[in-house]
């Protein structure tokens, strides 16, 4: 893919699939970008364009598997089946078609990168500054309410850094400074990534190992994340916790993992907007449907309220895979640093990695704000570096050329980043 035509698709992707999304101007371009950017990447490995990406051929068999064991049990009606598989699937669809297809990106596209990542964020505070009321609780037809300004914040903020060419205090106070908008609309979730953010970029100066150092700012960093989210947590798991839709999903979810070994109980079932929509017969079987935001027919229904609980659809394999996805992910991060010695990038997909699993506590994994997300972890995961153009001398009708590259050198560079 093109430089300059992904930052086109980035800059249109930034303005009506994140700022601008609950205009409804498009309401699927998450899914319509997650699907081409797979599909594209799919064509290219068939036609034999790209080598061949075993971990996303692995994902795609997974994923199809169990599309087709909850056709099989029957999880729910067709329809719920296809519209949660498709909303499951795009993270990772994202993921792994960008990383076979690994956009050129030179240092204009960087620069032009940088200019998206102002413009979002002298947006983010119009938007802000429009409609400054009642931003805690999120609001169809709003832009930007609940924890989603937070969470925009800290992905522009973390692609500005992505797009500087140097890892210098100049930068990382203006990505830092980038973030901070996100103080307007906060969220217990927004601090604790900020607060990693900030540890990340400030004390990681190498590949962080065991050592006494990280543990140390690695407990400083939970302190101070415990500290800024205790009260939210008193109130969802301590206060009345049986009458709250997050805690009762997280406890309800070993019962269902307990009675659909191993697989889960299928697409469409628990804890997802298509399992409201086409009610799941899992929250009348469980007596979940007495609690407020999960009984049938309630318009403001909560069963999005966390990502995590959804594991009981994929069951104790599902949950294996999870973990080996970010298994993968790691030794990608330490695999391109080992290669490339990109200290900012290295940082970089350590954020996401954060920003993923923190915002996880919330359904924000699988929302229009994880294509992005995946997007700059992708691009922390590799550099595109041009091929150098060799023009030909010709000297009295005789031509003479330059030394040919190495190709050959650089083709298995990339294979080695590839696998």
């Amino acid at each position: 893919m093109g430089g300059t035509f992904f930052c086109i698709i980035s800059l249109l992707y930034m303005l009506f699939g994140v700022l601008f999304y609950e205009l409804r101007v498009f309401t699927y371009i998450d899914e319509v970008v997650t699907i081409a950017i797979a599909a594209y990447a799919c064509y290219r490995m068939f036609t034999r364009r790209i080598p061949l990406s075993k971990p996303f051929i692995i994902w795609l068999i997974v994923s199809f598997f169990y599309l087709i064991y909850s056709f099989v049990i029957e999880s729910n009606v067709p329809e719920a089946i296809v519209n949660d598989f498709v909303m499951q699937s795009k993270p990772y669809l994202t993921f792994f078609g960008l990383m076979c297809i690994k956009p050129k990106l030179e240092p204009n596209h960087y620069t032009a990168l940088q200019g998206i990542c102002w413009m979002s964020f002298f947006l983010t505070i119009l938007i802000y500054i429009y409609h400054p009321n009642d931003r805690v609780v999120a609001t169809h037809g709003v832009m930007l309410t609940g924890e989603a300004l937070s969470a925009v914040a800290i992905l522009i903020g973390t692609l500005y850094y992505l797009s500087c060419d140097r890892d210098d205090w100049v930068n990382r106070f203006f990505t830092i400074l980038i973030m901070s908008v996100g103080v307007l609309s906060p969220t217990s979730k927004y601090w604790g990534t900020l607060i990693f953010a900030i540890m990340i970029i400030f004390f990681v100066n190498k590949p962080i190992k065991l050592n006494i150092k990280y543990l140390v700012v690695g407990a400083l960093a939970l302190g101070v994340t415990f500290y800024a989210v205790k009260d939210e947590f008193i109130y969802y798991f301590i206060e009345d916790f049986e009458y709250n839709a997050r805690p009762m999903l997280y406890i309800k979810m070993w019962d269902v993992l307990a009675d659909y070994i191993p697989f889960g109980s299928g697409f469409a079932t628990f804890a997802n907007p298509a399992s409201m929509i086409w009610y799941s017969k899992i929250y009348t079987k469980y007596d979940l449907d007495n609690i407020w935001g999960l009984d049938q027919g309630n318009e403001e229904h909560f069963a999005s309220d966390a990502y995590y609980p959804i594991f009981a659809q994929f069951g104790y394999v599902g949950i294996v895979l999870f973990i080996w996805f970010f298994v993968y992910l790691f030794k990608q991060i330490n695999g391109f640093y080992s290669l490339s010695g990109d200290l900012k990038r290295y940082k970089t997909a350590l954020i996401i990695v954060a920003y993923i699993l923190i915002q996880a506590t919330s359904n924000a994994f699988a929302n229009e704000r994880c294509v992005l997300a995946m997007t700059i972890l992708v691009l922390a995961l590799f550099k595109y570096k041009p091929k150098p153009r060799f023009t030909a001398l010709n000297s009295f009708g005789l031509d003479f050329a330059n030394f040919a590259p190495n190709t050959e050198n650089e083709k298995s560079d990339e294979d080695t980043v590839n696998k």
